[in-house]
């Protein structure tokens, strides 16, 4: 007859596994909370430290088009490809468009620039490569936060964590179970902490009590979190596995990889983008002009106010035909399958931009719980540690002092 295993064994053990997950994963889970935290305020920070380039002295009086900027640009400038220009600028910033170089011609050092409200003219530009410089800062935040600035095993390894922290999560609500009846009447005490209890107590009380209150949200960063860090080797061939796209099509070979030349303009991408919206009954509004030269393909997304913004699942695309004009493709997550709502998820909700500043502001609170369970957590373990310590050395003693009276007594 197999015998029962012993349930304050098996507690010890689900104890443990809590414990060293959280020890494992503990610096680079808060590096990301803190680092998550400041991502939440990403584009207003970009702002703030790079007015010069963003913000104008005063509004323009003549504010010219930010697509007839572009075609303008790209015509005086043939070294250079404009691969996305917004379509709504206010009258007081300038234009910021992302560049690439022609076909042949060698990678410029800034990808990004910066065109004149009123003239069109660049005012100056960067790069957005990962750097710790104000230009760059943000961009530097965003990498480390997801790559630890460590390209693919650094994302692999920000992964695991991830894992652990999810695994972690569910250890920690199943260990605020009680052992004692009625169930409720004492798991309701797990829930709660008090500022006027001793510091110990207050540590181990607010570890556990926010671990449940936000258990929901918590395990919803930590999922996306995985499926982000996992997204090439797991998440998206899972997600189309499951519900094929009606639409696939950049997952195919580009037709053009060292690049090609548009016929067309920005101009005329936006005309044949608002007359397919307005065949299609769209009634949300251009954001950005892109261009993809691996495709020859002009794209323009609509947002539900003419901003890029990642609301629900995010802007509706639309590309066409950089020579013929042609609807060439397609990417709408409101009436694809739900492969695609899988995939276009993952970001609004995992930035909070799901549902705008309020969700944010909501993320931001959960990376601030994270890093406060990272601390309270440590504090807990650092804390019982010199107990059991001292614990594990009486009982090593006592087991020696046997020992040696065996020896006595033989």
């Amino acid at each position: 007859m197999k015998a029962k295993q012993n349930p304050a064994v098996a507690g010890q053990l689900w104890v443990q596994i809590h414990r060293y997950l959280g020890l494992a994963s503990l610096f680079f889970l808060g590096l990301a909370a803190l680092t998550g935290c400041l991502l939440c305020f990403n584009q207003p920070l970009d702002e703030m430290l790079n007015a010069d380039l963003f913000a104008r002295a005063a509004p323009a009086a003549r504010p010219v088009d930010p697509l007839i900027a572009a075609d303008r640009f790209a015509r005086t400038h043939p070294a250079l490809q404009l691969t996305s220009v917004p379509v709504i600028v206010p009258a007081d910033r300038n234009i910021p468009v992302s560049v690439a170089a022609a076909p042949g011609k060698p990678a410029p050092e800034q990808d990004q620039l910066f065109l004149d409200r009123e003239s069109g003219d660049p005012i100056g530009g960067r790069s957005t490569a990962p750097g710790w410089d104000r230009r760059q800062f943000t961009a530097g935040l965003l990498d480390l936060h997801y790559r630890l600035l460590a390209g693919d095993w650094g994302r692999w390894l920000m992964g695991v964590v991830a894992l652990a922290w999810l695994i972690s999560n569910f250890v920690g609500f199943y260990l605020t179970f009680p052992r004692k009846r009625p169930f409720f009447a004492n798991w309701k005490r797990m829930w709660r902490f008090s500022f006027r209890s001793m510091f110990g107590r207050l540590m181990l009380d607010l570890h556990r009590a926010s671990g449940l209150w936000l258990l929901i949200g918590i395990t919803l960063l930590a999922l996306t979190s995985v499926a982000f860090n996992f997204y090439d080797e797991a998440y998206a061939p899972m997600a189309t596995k499951i519900a094929p796209l009606k639409r696939p099509l950049f997952d195919q070979p580009a037709p053009f990889p060292d690049g090609a030349r548009p016929t067309l303009h920005y101009t005329d991408a936006l005309r044949l983008a608002r007359v397919q919206a307005a065949k299609d009954g769209l009634d949300w509004r251009p954001a950005t002009a892109l261009y993809r030269p691996d495709w020859n393909f002009y794209g323009v997304t609509f947002t539900d106010n003419g901003i890029t913004n990642y609301h629900r699942l995010g802007p509706v695309y639309y590309y066409f035909d950089a020579r013929t004009g042609a609807l060439a493709h397609e990417v709408n997550p409101y009436d694809d399958s739900a492969g695609l709502v899988m995939l276009r998820i993952l970001y609004p909700v995992h930035s909070g931009k799901v549902a705008g500043n309020v969700t944010i502001a909501i993320i931001f609170l959960l990376g601030l719980a994270t890093l406060e369970m990272c601390v309270t957590g440590f504090y807990v373990w650092w804390k019982k540690r010199a107990s059991r310590v001292a614990m594990a050395k009486a009982q090593a003693r006592a087991a020696q002092a046997q020992a040696a009276r065996a020896r006595i007594e033989q």
